[in-house]
């Protein structure tokens, strides 16, 4: 597995669902919101904005692009309408931080949500001194993952290679645009939702490993054990200071 990642320079992760388990319950407020959003703007019933929420993420990959595109919402009005959600369900989680504290090159995190929660999630995690790039839905002009011009957009701003670059999602269909661009691909899930992380089928070719533990796999693909302990200790140095 280290051999496998020792070209990655630049790691790049997901946010909701991808640096904290999903089972926390925060997927559950961010979707409820969005159907009562589009309840709101389209004057319909709740159980078909669900099915018109349901159908705009699997088209466009995110409800966003569905409601701007075909119904003129206005982003913002749409991201801190649904990112209006309680955060205190979130909790530091030390060894998840040591372990990307401690990956040589830059660390990214690269998402559809809005810069203000990415911000706010990423302080409730503990997190907000460890990234060096945080890429929100703004920084891509509102079209975001899966498509292929929002990776190329974020390598282009930020000096990014994708050959020496792997990416981290829990949704599979963020994964197939990073391989064909040439990126590691990682799927990130939550054990306790998903007994078997893939549901009985056979992984996709597009993803190269499954993982149910992301701390434990920074661990073992860490790769240069000097770098790995200095930034470990500047890490709980900051923390000490913090606190």
């Amino acid at each position: 597995m280290r051999q496998a990642f020792a070209h990655v320079d630049n790691w790049i992760f997901d946010l909701d669902d991808t640096l904290y388990p999903r089972s926390i319950g925060l997927y559950e407020q961010l979707r409820r919101r969005v159907v009562v959003f589009i309840a709101n703007h389209m004057k319909i019933d709740l159980a078909a904005a669900e099915a018109m929420h349901l159908d705009y993420y699997e088209r466009f990959g995110s409800t966003l692009q569905g409601m701007v595109e075909l119904h003129g919402a206005a982003p913002d009005e749409f991201l801190d309408f649904v990112h209006d959600i309680d955060l205190s369900a979130l909790i530091p989680n030390e060894r998840l931080i040591a372990g990307l504290t401690a990956l040589p090159g830059k660390r990214v995190v690269f998402t559809n949500a809005s810069r203000r929660h990415a911000l706010a999630t990423l302080a409730a995690i503990g997190l907000s001194d460890v990234f060096d790039v945080v890429a929100s839905i703004e920084d891509s002009g509102f079209v975001g993952k899966p498509h292929r011009s929002a990776f190329e957009n974020l390598f282009l701003q930020h000096g990014i290679e994708p050959a020496a670059s792997a990416m981290f999602e829990d949704r599979a269909g963020n994964l197939v645009a990073p391989r064909e661009l040439g990126m590691k691909t990682v799927l990130v899930v939550d054990p306790i939702l998903h007994v078997d992380p893939l549901n009985g089928t056979q992984k996709p070719d597009h993803v190269d490993v499954v993982v149910t533990n992301l701390a434990v796999f920074l661990d073992q693909t860490a790769i240069q054990t000097g770098v790995r302990e200095e930034r470990r200790a500047a890490c709980a140095m900051r923390r000490k200071l913090v606190q």
